[in-house]
């Protein structure tokens, strides 16, 4: 079975679950391609994934300091920050867009057997595999793209009592004009496939039949709803193992062999405003609380300026084999490194940059494995002292990260997931159970 798996957007915690997807593919004897953005080519031959790059352009923006307060302030935009994201989609989309589905379609122009995608091309992708006639199974890390009274029809909205009459109104409503014309004209010059009833309608075939769902998330995290049919799974997190290739430095070993477990600290790839400040504020905050800090600033949103005996500094080190190593995880709440810190049962303060990582950082609480989300833009020394004294001597807390990781450690996500793949593939598309 030949799988093309679409990524196409996202920061490297977005793409990891799904390279973790293809790369266990491979393991089961198949063939994966992964398609994403193409600064992310390295990471998949890390792990002998055939990698299909797509046009990244749009991941530059995140480093301009405008975009970055749009972000910071999406639950609350200024009318100059909606002014502004409006006049970045029109300048952009009608270049960029076209570009990406042109790639995309190159990425599967050599044939499939199955077509996997993200929610954030579902309007498209699915369009591949009518192109090519094989099944299509959508494989969304979060809950809200299937109808259900349990979750809302968005990622980072509130849920209601109205959460099935909102899915009901979401899907009834239109592609923006700009995004419709340009896949219509995709669909029939570069895919060459006539008009129909429907096209766009990403939860079906071609033939009627439903699309199959596979849930890239963990049940003990976020229950699977009662009223999902049955040709909606719920997998497990797809974790990726550390490459066989990395080994850690000798002075990041002597540095946790020299005393207490230290506190993390990392971003991830989220930029924020003042990246030197916000390290200050850690630096402050983890020490008051007596610990040391081992700080990873990946892409900038987090810079140490000093150098002290109870602070190390990393660009990148995977969080799998450095988890087990620490006390607790300060972070933005993004979906990789939550589960990390899950499996490796450790308790977590999360720091929110936008408000997909809020949802993530209030189910965190919920949970009882972290204490109350404190975003980013309202960070201060001692709120973040606070919420680290919490969640490294609190006893409940305790309690529930080792409950808790128990349960999530038990889930065979990546497997699970294979397993309803060749089910699809062998039944032709048709759902299973």
């Amino acid at each position: 079975m030949k799988a093309i798996i679409y990524s196409n957007h996202g920061s490297r915690g977005d793409i990891q679950p799904y390279l973790a997807l293809a790369y266990a593919l491979n393991q089961a004897g198949h063939t994966s391609v992964l398609a994403g953005p193409r600064r992310f080519g390295p990471f998949a031959a890390e792990y002998g994934v055939e990698f299909a790059p797509l046009n990244d352009e749009m991941m530059d923006l995140h480093a301009r300091r405008d975009v970055q307060e749009i972000l910071m302030n999406n639950d609350h935009p200024t009318p100059e920050q909606t002014k502004l994201r409006e006049t970045i989609a029109k300048e952009l989309m009608p270049r960029l867009y076209p570009i990406i589905l042109r790639e995309m379609w190159e990425a599967a122009a050599d044939g499939a057997d199955i077509i996997v995608y993200t929610h954030s091309s579902r309007q498209a992708t699915h369009q591949i595999a009518e192109r090519l006639g094989v099944p299509h199974v959508l494989a969304p890390l979060y809950p809200h793209f299937v109808p259900s009274r349990d979750y809302p029809a968005g990622v980072g909205l509130s849920p209601s009592p109205d959460n099935l009459a909102d899915h009901e109104r979401a899907e009834r409503q239109p592609l923006d004009p700009l995004s419709h014309s340009l896949i219509t004209a995709w669909r029939a010059e570069t895919l060459g496939l006539p008009p129909r009833a429907g096209w766009l309608d990403f939860r079906h075939h071609v033939d009627g039949t439903p699309t199959p769902v596979i849930h890239g998330f963990s049940p003990h995290v976020l229950k699977h709803s009662e009223d999902w049919p049955e040709w909606v799974h719920t997998t497990g997190f797809w974790s990726l193992p550390a490459s066989a290739s990395w080994q850690p430095p000798e002075d990041l070993q002597r540095f946790l062999e020299s005393g207490e477990p230290p506190v993390f600290v990392g971003f991830g790839s989220m930029r924020g405003l003042e990246p030197e400040e916000v390290g200050r504020t850690v630096l402050e905050a983890v020490r008051s609380t007596g610990n040391r800090a081992l700080v990873v600033e990946g892409w900038g949103g987090i810079k140490i300026t000093e150098s002290a005996d109870d602070v190390y500094v990393a660009q990148d080190v995977p969080y799998d084999w450095l988890f087990p190593r620490v006390k607790a995880a300060v972070h933005a709440g993004g979906t990789g490194t939550h589960n990390a810190a899950l499996l490796a049962g450790i308790p977590q303060v999360t720091c929110p940059f936008h408000r997909e990582q809020l949802m993530w950082a209030e189910y965190l609480h919920e949970l009882g494995v972290a204490p109350a989300p404190i975003q980013l833009r309202d960070l201060t020394t001692e709120a973040l002292s606070a919420a680290i004294r919490s969640a490294t001597t609190d006893p409940s807390v305790a309690r529930r990260v080792a409950e808790l990781a128990e349960k999530v450690g038990g889930d065979d996500g990546c497997g699970t997931a294979v397993r309803i793949l060749e089910k699809v593939h062998a039944n032709h598309g048709r759902p299973v159970s």
